[in-house]
């Protein structure tokens, strides 16, 4: 488990999926505009990244994907003085046979133009056969990728209570020291869909962690 850093504000939302056997998860940050946060704030940003997910990216997973739940933590301190769950348990919305659980398409996020820092990404899931050709996927499906990961930014400024959320990338690590508190920006959306590669996942979660 990678060292704890605080997020000042700041929370960090996990999505959790399942794939056969294997539980699997990705995880985003966000910043709360006007300082402290409540319970009630909290479970407003997984409501909305629940929403956000199962409206945008989930339909174009492959329906052996199911989506068990989104969890928001409070990232200010560890462990965390509250969390939030928002309980999904649907399942992709293509008709389509999964790759293996190993598989991922690589969303590498954008920072401010004047950042330069390791890009925060997510390796996506379940990703349907019907969405590769000759080893990569297909530019129909990194198009829809894309435009979903690019309405976070607008959908986050929904969540409840409405404008006080954004969708921001971190930095753990300074030149091979860790920091005191995550740096962080606001992210800008994802890399050109052309760019998005299908890659390996690097971890999964452990048995104990399913739903």
């Amino acid at each position: 488990m990678a060292p704890f850093v605080p997020f000042l504000y700041g929370c960090q939302v996990e999505i959790v999926h399942q794939l056969d056997t294997q539980i699997l998860s990705n995880r985003l940050w966000f910043q709360f505009d006007t300082g402290p946060f409540t319970l009630a704030e909290l479970q407003g940003c997984a409501d909305g990244v629940a929403l956000w997910w199962t409206d945008l990216i989930l339909p174009f997973l492959s329906q052996d994907l199911i989506t068990a739940n989104v969890s928001a933590k409070d990232w200010t301190a560890d462990p965390p003085p509250e969390i939030a769950t928002t309980v999904i348990n649907v399942a992709g919305g293509e008709p389509s046979e999964s790759s293996s659980a190993n598989v991922a398409l690589i969303v590498p996020f954008r920072w401010p133009l004047t950042i330069r820092l390791k890009k925060n990404k997510h390796y996506l899931p379940g990703i349907p056969e019907s969405a590769i050709e000759l080893n990569r996927a297909t530019d129909g499906f990194c198009h829809n990728i894309f435009e979903g990961y690019s309405a976070l930014i607008d959908r986050a400024r929904l969540f409840s209570p409405v404008l006080h959320w954004r969708w921001m990338g971190a930095s753990s690590w300074s030149a091979g020291v860790l920091r005191d508190q995550l740096e962080v920006w606001e992210i800008q959306g994802t890399t050109q869909s052309e760019r998005f590669v299908l890659g390996q996942r690097r971890k999964r979660l452990p048995p104990s962690s399913a739903p």
